[in-house]
């Protein structure tokens, strides 16, 4: 999301994967991996997600999730290479259906952020999982406003998005209001 809207600065990559299989490969513990750069430490749960943390220098999270868009990817040149990444979109909903009931300040403000240029296609993408949508708002709407603006404010936040610092939690519940609504009409 960060290279694809410049909202702010993360140290974190998530590599989503639609086979469980292949977290075998990715497992210190079961194959020989080779780093220039070796994790400060690492973790997995099974056939869901491998973890590999580098001190000072961030994460990678390779996690076992189906897309859940109709268009769930975009070509994007980084680094002399065409890759695919997540669309906004599908990244807000894995957002919402795997993690909306325990979502943090940071989801918060990705969402919020990632509204303000792609609202209509994230509200139509969302209409297909209320389920998901209704108890993320629940636990949204339960978040004390100044706690959350206070963890929004200690992200690296880039300039054009410092003022969501104060409005991320009611955009973001705007935004998830507006997907029931029309899931409800649909």
């Amino acid at each position: 999301m960060m290279l694809q809207i410049g909202h702010r600065e993360s140290h974190d990559v998530d590599i989503f994967l639609d086979d469980s299989q292949v977290l075998g490969f990715l497992d210190p513990a079961k194959a020989e991996l080779s780093f220039q750069e070796a994790p400060s430490s690492y973790m997995g749960e099974g056939a869901r997600f491998q973890k590999f943390a580098f001190e000072g220098i961030g994460e990678i999270d390779f996690i076992v999730a189906a897309s859940l868009t109709a268009v769930p990817t975009t070509s994007f040149f980084i680094q002399d290479r065409t890759v695919e990444l997540e669309t906004i979109p599908e990244i807000v909903v894995k957002k919402i259906v795997h993690r909306g009931s325990q979502a943090e300040a940071r989801d918060v403000f990705d969402i919020a952020a990632a509204a303000r240029s792609h609202r209509s296609e994230i509200v139509e993408a969302l209409r297909a999982y209320p389920d998901q949508v209704a108890n993320a708002l629940d636990r949204l709407q339960a978040l004390n406003p100044d706690f959350v603006s206070g963890t929004i404010a200690q992200l690296m936040i880039l300039p054009d998005y410092l003022d969501l610092i104060a409005t991320g939690l009611t955009s973001t519940i705007d935004v998830l209001e507006n997907a029931l609504d029309e899931s409800k009409q649909a």
